[in-house]
């Protein structure tokens, strides 16, 4: 279906009330100019493994965006679907973005920044204190949520597109190949290099001989709700649903500069200036975007899979996302539980009122559970 110009420059508008920071990035002078720091000698092995030329192994530029949370819409509206397909990962992130790659932790965030070093680089860049050189004459590029006037948190989601993936690390319980109780969590850090190897397979080849595409991602860092008691409550529910949305309704805007259906231009050093060209081309097809997601949040933060999953299918509703592909890494009892619930209140609903969805949710009582020190 070719692109509605109206709506294009509607988009244009809210691109730039919320977009708060751009810069595009050649991998290979960021890393250059920012090598990561390594406290876990497990990960420095993986990433010589996959940076033999060191900061010359790596290709290709990332564009680097942080968003400040959108207003959630006032109702559910089913939407079309398009071909021409942008696919993006949640990084289940920690409020300071990346902040713990180095360390002996090994969650979901940390997996994917040692499969994608480049966002360590990129991590180093944007935590440059005001004192070192930096990209940025804004605060607070690293950080994906902040504190608004009135003490309440606001979602800034960090989106990066085109980070270069340069390995692959297997977590599973693997007995034969000495990881008997798997790599995930502190076990990463606590396994023998020989295992990290059997476990590590390394992207040596720019394209993937599979689909003959480059091995590249697209990445939105979005911070969960956290540690809470008892059952959620709707505060809980709308911070949860507004994170998600920002950074989903974020990767939808940003796969329209993927295709260049936008062309954006966004200087830090002239107050955060935006300027957005159109393509105006009518036989241009909207792309279409595909998120892959899992239990955000339900690990180190003690989070329900049920009401996170039932969230985020909601979340990719509102924010017109053509298809989420959710990964329940072995808990697919409490994913079906959260989609029966969306089911039950949004299924076959052309346009339901999002105030009344959440207080839905909210009566369903749903728990919070516990960390799992990860």
């Amino acid at each position: 279906m070719a692109i509605n110009y109206k709506k294009l420059n509607e988009i244009k508008n809210v691109i730039t009330r919320h977009l708060t920071h751009h810069k595009s990035f050649k991998s290979v002078e960021l890393v250059r100019d920012n090598p990561p720091r390594w406290f876990c000698k497990n990960k420095k092995l993986v990433y010589e493994l996959a940076t033999p030329k060191k900061a010359d192994s790596f290709h290709g530029k990332l564009e680097y965006t942080r968003w400040e949370e959108f207003p959630l819409p006032n109702s559910f509206k089913n939407e079309e679907e398009y071909d021409n397909t942008v696919v993006w990962y949640v990084n289940f992130a920690d409020s300071d973005v990346f902040g713990y790659y180095g360390t002996n932790l090994f969650a979901q965030d940390e997996s994917q920044c040692l499969e994608h070093p480049a966002l360590c680089s990129l991590r180093v860049c944007l935590a440059k204190n005001k004192d070192q050189q930096s990209h940025f004459t804004t605060s607070h590029p690293n950080l994906t949520k902040k504190s608004s006037s009135d003490f309440l948190s606001i979602a800034t989601p960090i989106l990066v597109r085109g980070v270069e993936r340069k390995a692959k690390i297997m977590t599973n319980a693997d007995a034969r190949n000495e990881r008997p109780y798997g790599l995930y969590g502190h076990q990463f850090s606590q396994a023998s290099p020989n295992a990290i190897k059997l476990a590590t397979t390394i992207f040596d080849e720019r394209i993937d001989q599979r689909t003959g595409r480059p091995y590249y991602s697209n990445i939105i860092a979005i911070e969960a709700q956290k540690y809470g008691r008892g059952s959620y409550t709707i505060e809980n529910i709308k911070k949860i649903l507004v994170a998600a949305y920002s950074g989903f309704l974020a990767a939808k805007f940003e796969s329209l500069v993927e295709k260049g259906i936008l062309e954006r231009f966004h200087e830090e050093n002239q107050g955060g200036h935006t300027k957005i060209n159109l393509k105006n081309d009518e036989s241009t097809q909207k792309p279409k975007v595909i998120i892959h997601t899992g239990n955000w949040g339900c690990g180190a933060y003690g989070g329900n899979v049920s009401i996170m999953s039932c969230l985020q299918i909601a979340a990719a509703h509102l924010a017109g996302i053509d298809k989420i592909i959710y990964h329940t890494v072995g808990r697919k009892e409490g994913f079906d539980i959260g989609l029966r619930v969306y089911k039950e209140f949004i299924d076959n609903v052309k346009d339901i009122n999002v105030v009344n969805f959440i207080e839905n949710v909210e009566k369903e009582k749903l728990q919070w559970g516990f960390s799992n020190g990860t």
